[in-house]
């Protein structure tokens, strides 16, 4: 039975001269019949032949046992005059590449291994696998590989990454209709887009982000394409809009969170009582009561005003016993005095006439943070995050029960709700809740002799404390002004109200907001200059500065309104380059993260 054909490439010649079967593998010995070569330098043929010697190959696996090829091989003696050369290495492209120590097939096989997993990973699977290589020669192997170099497509779409943690910007490039990333480029500039664009003509369609940059490179390389913004950033611009604006509306947002009165808060309130109610003047006492007419929509809430101060604290109430602040409480009042007090330096320096860029540079504050400050009518304090369902929320009715009953031992209370009601949560929350809520356990009968209690002495429970106010940051209204009215709860559809009433300019903002955020859903091209119209009428900054920014872009933003291409399949792509960047621990440089990112992904 010969075996040639499991070890020779078809055509090549070389034929097979011995295989043995050893502890380390099979070793096969092959041997070259080429009568001429080439000289490399000079490109001349020589038939000469100066000696013979021995590679020694790696070959792929054969039945999970490993090969090693011995390749007999000549050497040839160049003649050719001033020359730099004076013996020539026989090549063997058919097997094997110029000064490697493994076959072609071989290093075919290992080099995705790196693209695709990593170099210490990737060594991992290959000592599982039976060709073990070092990781330094997978990214070697990976290095040689030339990704990109394809046809230009007819559909293109380019996107920002970050390429070294924010600080270092690139270009994805990406075939859409191939759903194949192409490119990608170590800038983000119209510099270096449209040359791109210039060097591969023949591109139809433009999707991008709204970036400068990228508008001004697709028109100079390729003046002749459809350039089409992409939906999501747009809607992105339209929260940030948003959020620009509600900085400047703190009092609003103060007052969107305040519980009003009860007569504000509900059509149907009580009727007065006639014993403490004023008696009526003369001129109507006799006169009969109208029929109250039928109210269609219940009256706007009042606009929330500051709260009023609290009554003084008698004495007695100021000696009492205060809880003292945890050490997370604590940091969080240290971290608002410090945003406090770069709060009013910011307002100082502002007040002074000094630029913000300079405001910035002297206090070592970001200019959004400088700009965030010295638009704020007073300090803005950071919005509360609202309370998380808990597993343990089912059973607080029948802890309160047990609490009530005098049974306040954590440990006892979650096996109890382990054994009887199915509880699969843990102790810690458990005993948390009963160490905050011990105020419940009713107060001991002083003539009943008291039972020894081990662990920490017992202390006098504080009086609970009602709810924190919670508090509405920019942000997370501006995310309230942009979502669906029909995917907010009750408390996010009244804390709406009351922010559009407190601050009419918010409730302009909104209705606009919400008109070109369902022309973008629904793509509504033929009423955008309509709502362009009525948004620069609107007079609010913030609009016209959103409305500059679409005008001046205008033919791409239409084109996103009408046009079924979206720039949604290289946003998919930026997702899968974080992965990879992640991946590789930033020990990579760039043509390494290139490599991997071209790599086929089907």
């Amino acid at each position: 039975m010969k075996l040639d054909h499991l070890f020779i490439p078809v055509g090549a010649a070389l034929p097979m001269t011995a295989a043995d079967f050893t502890p380390d593998g099979v070793v096969v010995d092959l041997q070259s019949t080429a009568m001429i070569a080439d000289c490399p330098t000079c490109q001349m043929p020589t038939q000469r032949i100066h000696s013979s010697y021995q590679r020694r190959e790696a070959d792929l696996l054969l039945a999970q046992v490993p090969v090693h090829l011995h390749l007999h091989v000549r050497r040839f003696r160049c003649d050719t005059l001033g020359g730099r050369r004076t013996t020539v290495s026989e090549p063997v492209p058919e097997l094997i590449r110029p000064y490697a120590r493994r076959t072609t097939r071989l290093w075919a096989e290992q080099r995705p291994i790196d693209r695709e997993i990593g170099g210490e990973p990737g060594t991992r699977l290959t000592h599982r696998h039976g060709m073990a290589v070092r990781a330094d020669t997978l990214l070697r192997l990976a290095r040689q590989n030339h990704a990109g170099g394809s046809a230009t497509p007819r559909c293109l779409g380019s996107n920002a990454v970050a390429l070294c943690n924010g600080q270092v910007s690139g270009t994805i490039v990406e075939d859409r209709e191939a759903h194949q990333p192409i490119d990608l480029v170590p800038a983000r500039s119209a510099e270096v887009m449209a040359p791109w664009l210039a060097a591969h003509p023949g591109v139809a369609v433009i999707t991008r982000g709204r970036s400068g940059a990228y508008a001004e490179g697709a028109s100079r390389g390729a003046p002749d394409a459809i350039q089409v913004a992409d939906r999501f950033h747009l809607l992105q611009n339209v929260r940030e809009m948003l959020q620009r604006l509600l900085e400047r509306q703190h009092d609003a947002l103060q007052a969107a969170t305040t519980k009003l009165p009860p007569s504000t808060e509900t059509a149907d309130a009580p009727l007065p009582d006639t014993a403490t109610d004023p008696p009526p003047s003369t001129e109507t006492a006799d006169a009969p009561l109208p029929d109250p007419a039928p109210v269609m929509n219940p009256p706007a809430p009042a606009p929330c005003s500051a709260p009023a101060e609290a009554p003084p604290v008698p004495p007695s109430a100021a000696n009492a016993h205060v809880p003292p602040l945890s050490k997370v409480a604590q940091a969080s009042q240290n971290r608002r005095a410090q945003r406090q007090a770069r709060y009013t330096a910011v307002q100082e320096l502002r007040a002074q006439g000094m630029p913000m860029r300079a405001i910035a540079k002297q206090l070592h504050l970001s200019r959004k943070t400088v700009r965030q400050f010295a638009v704020a009518e007073q300090f803005p304090e950071r919005g509360t995050r609202r309370r998380v369902r808990s597993t343990l929320d089912p059973f607080i009715a029948s802890l309160e029960q047990q609490l009530a009953a005098g049974q306040d031992n954590a440990l006892q209370r979650w096996r109890a709700l382990q054994a009887d009601q199915g509880y699969t949560g843990s102790r810690a929350l458990v005993s948390r809740w009963v160490a905050q809520h011990r105020h419940l356990v009713p107060a001991p009968d002083p003539a009943t002799p008291r039972t020894r209690r081990r662990g920490r002495p017992l202390v006098p429970a504080p009086t609970p404390s009602s709810a924190p106010h919670r508090r509405l940051s920019a942000r997370q209204a501006a995310w309230l002004l942009v979502r669906r009215p029909k995917e907010l709860d009750v408390d996010d559809q009244r804390i709406l109200e009351r922010l559009c009433h407190a601050a009419p300019m918010v409730d302009t903002a909104y209705h606009l907001a919400q008109e070109f955020i369902q022309m973008v859903r629904t793509r509504q091209a033929t009423a955008f200059d309509a709502w362009l119209t009525r948004a620069t009428a609107s007079d609010i900054p913030e609009i016209q500065g959103f409305v500059t920014g679409l005008e001046r872009d205008k033919a791409a933003v239409v084109a996103a309104l009408s046009s079924s291409y979206s720039n949604g399949q290289v946003e998919g792509q930026v997702n899968r380059l974080k992965l990879i960047k992640r991946s590789m621990y930033g020990r990579a440089k760039f043509d390494l993260l290139r490599q991997r990112v071209l790599a086929r992904t089907s």
